[in-house]
Formats: structure tokens, C-alpha cells, sequence
């Protein structure tokens, strides 16, 4: 049974359909912005239910500006990114790094829980991938202003 990590708060979100639990195939972390100024996790559901149509979030994880590490759809799985969700686990970072850039504390928590995920999935730091990063991908996510290979740089470190 997967175990949460303890660092991640659980915030009252309600879903429209049940979802569906991951499987042991998880090979991915994908990186996302929310690509909104000011969108939290709670702006994020509901733009993802109302416009998008989906059950709630896509995300897996969702990373305010402060660093703080909350529970999107958790160990279900994602609506994050089309052909990977079944394999991945998304963290999105709330801002929109096509013009700003992720806070100090919001890379300090990726870099955290990247560490921890990495570690109970068996992933590569290699397979820590931005969104744009995935074939057929047209999108600049996670943002012009992340750059993955400094991510990983800095992830690869303890």
C-alpha cells in the first residue's frame, strides 16, 4: 500500500466521478506551472472541473508560493498529461514561469518531494521531465523561465 508522504497537506477537495488508483507502472515525474498569476490549488480544480470538464484537478501535487506541498489527486491517477498519466505523477508549481520565475521555496519542496517519489517508484533523476519535454508536446510548460536541466541538476543532489 503506497504511503503519502507526511509533508503533503490534504486540502478538502471534492471530485465529480470516482478516481482511479495508481498502479505500480509509475515511470515519470512531470513538472507543470499553472501558467496563472495567483491560481492556488483550489482556482486550479475549479478551472480544471468547470472549463476543462474533468473530475477535479489533473495534478497529483500542487506547490503553492510559499513552498507549501498539497494533495491534488494524490496516488490516483492524473489528468496531467495525455498519453503519460497512467505512468506519471504531475507536480504543479502555482505561477506562470513564462513570465516569472518559481520561488526559492517552491524548488526547495520540489526538490523534496521529487526525492521522495523518486525514491518510491524507483525513478531516474533522468525521468524527472518537464511537460514540454514529452513528444507532441507544443506547450512551453513548466514555463520559458524553469529550466529542467538546472532541475535536475539540483535534484540529483542531496
Amino acid at each position: 500500500m503506497l504511503k503519502e508522504p507526511s509533508f503533503v497537506r490534504d486540502v478538502p477537495l471534492q471530485f465529480s466521478e470516482p478516481l482511479k488508483k495508481i498502479s505500480d507502472g509509475i515511470k515519470y515525474i512531470i513538472i507543470h506551472h499553472a501558467q496563472e498569476r495567483g491560481w492556488d490549488i483550489y482556482k486550479t480544480h475549479h478551472f480544471h472541473q468547470a472549463v476543462r470538464k474533468w473530475s477535479g484537478i489533473g495534478y497529483n501535487f500542487f506547490i503553492e508560493a510559499n513552498g507549501e506541498i498539497l494533495k491534488g489527486r494524490g496516488y490516483h491517477v492524473g489528468a496531467h498529461a495525455y498519453h503519460y498519466n497512467e505512468v506519471s505523477l504531475g507536480i504543479c508549481l502555482t505561477g506562470d514561469f513564462d513570465v516569472d520565475h518559481p520561488t526559492k521555496e517552491q524548488l526547495s519542496s520540489a526538490k523534496k518531494l521529487c526525492h521522495y517519489l523518486m525514491s518510491e517508484f524507483n525513478i531516474p533523476v533522468s525521468d524527472v521531465l518537464g511537460h514540454r519535454e514529452l513528444p507532441g508536446t507544443t506547450k512551453t510548460c513548466p514555463g520559458k523561465n524553469f529550466n529542467m536541466d538546472q532541475f535536475r541538476e539540483f535534484i540529483s543532489k542531496k
